[in-house]
């Protein structure tokens, strides 16, 4: 029978407070870390130590977890909880193939059903395997409805990939110290991807730097495969303002993010920093945002011979059309920098145009 899900045999927890070992053999720091937390007798110990979550705890994880996912119904909330309410673990993630986290209409899930859900136990069951993994309940806990919300794909990844990943970042050179479980809440998709090769041209805090932009390494090959994607964005889309458009790709928008914060602190490397000056990059985030939508509307404008898109007449360009009425109130308010005024009257840029956000 398998054990009740407040006993999840795995606790980040554990691992996160197992002290170093004071084996002094031949072996590296790293291999011998490693060494320690895979070995069989203490991993099968660390893997049943539980973390316990009270059932009000696991009542509350779950009912935020249907908040945020719009289910403002208390009563549709408490349902919910309720089917999750006998829920116990399994190792069989089959029922995690192809996950989708709810929508707004989650309720369907028990409409004109008088048992259990199947999509509604899958859900629970991860998210409460997910608490446990990563510490329980109790004080300075991690919040994994908020990982959820930012990483959709922790519902339906391998588990096992999830807990190998947990360690590999635990044994890597330089996490000693490391608050980790901090680190995994601020960066979730790092959970989801594949330990990088250790390189020798990256040092320790390098890769612990790349960590904190949600990059598992950002090494020579890393880099040039990155910027390679790069090349392919501004062939696909005319510019480099990746992170800016829906769907773009969240992997190369957070390295193009670290890019900008190496730069404002100088460690952008001279060769790097030129090759993407070369590829046409913005190192101003907010710059690269208004490029990106400048760009919308000035091939608005070659398509209809304007750049006055309108709500009735344009329904699929409501965010340009908000985009719009936000230039002209920034104008209106002195605060828009006169290179874009410039820029925007140049093009044709209807200032006096209806404002649907005033």
């Amino acid at each position: 029978m398998a054990a009740p899900l407040c006993c999840v045999r795995t606790s980040a927890a554990a691992w996160h407070r197992r002290p170093a070992s004071r084996d002094r053999s031949a072996l590296s720091s790293h291999q011998l870390r490693r060494r320690e937390l895979v070995e069989p007798r203490q991993r099968q110990r660390h893997l049943r130590r539980p973390t316990r979550a009270s059932s009000t705890e696991a009542q509350q994880l779950l009912d935020d977890f249907w908040q945020t996912r719009g289910v403002v119904s208390d009563e549709q909330r408490r349902r919910l909880v309720a089917a999750a309410g006998s829920l116990r673990a399994g190792e069989d993630d089959k029922q995690y193939a192809d996950l989708q986290l709810p929508s707004m209409s989650a309720a369907w899930f028990l409409e004109g059903s008088g048992s259990t859900s199947p999509e509604v136990a899958a859900v629970s069951r991860r998210i409460l395997a997910l608490q446990q993994l990563l510490g329980g309940g109790g004080e300075g806990r991690v919040d994994v409805v908020w990982m959820l919300v930012r990483e959709p794909r922790l519902l339906s990844a391998d588990f096992r990939s999830i807990m190998q990943r947990l360690l590999d970042m635990k044994v890597a050179d330089g996490s000693e110290g490391l608050d980790l479980l901090q680190l995994l809440e601020q960066q979730p998709a790092l959970l989801l991807q594949q330990s990088a090769d250790v390189s020798s041209d990256e040092t320790a805090e390098e890769r612990l730097q790349a960590w904190q932009h949600g990059l598992v390494s950002d090494n020579a090959s890393e880099w040039a495969r990155r910027y390679g994607q790069l090349l392919q964005y501004r062939q696909r889309y005319g510019d480099t303002h990746v992170g800016f458009r829906d769907g773009d790709d969240a992997e190369l928008a957070r390295w193009a993010a670290k890019q900008r914060s190496d730069h404002r602190s100088g460690a952008l490397q001279p060769d790097k920093e030129q090759q993407l000056q070369a590829a046409g990059f913005e190192f101003d985030g907010e710059t690269a945002e208004w490029l990106r939508w400048f760009n919308e509307i000035q091939a608005f404008s070659k398509l209809h011979g304007h750049c006055q898109p309108q709500p009735l007449a344009h329904p699929a360009d409501f965010l340009l059309i908000n985009w719009c009425s936000v230039q002209r109130i920034m104008r209106r308010c002195s605060v828009m920098p006169p290179e874009r005024v410039e820029r925007l009257t140049a093009l044709g840029f209807d200032w006096s145009g209806a404002d649907p956000l005033s």
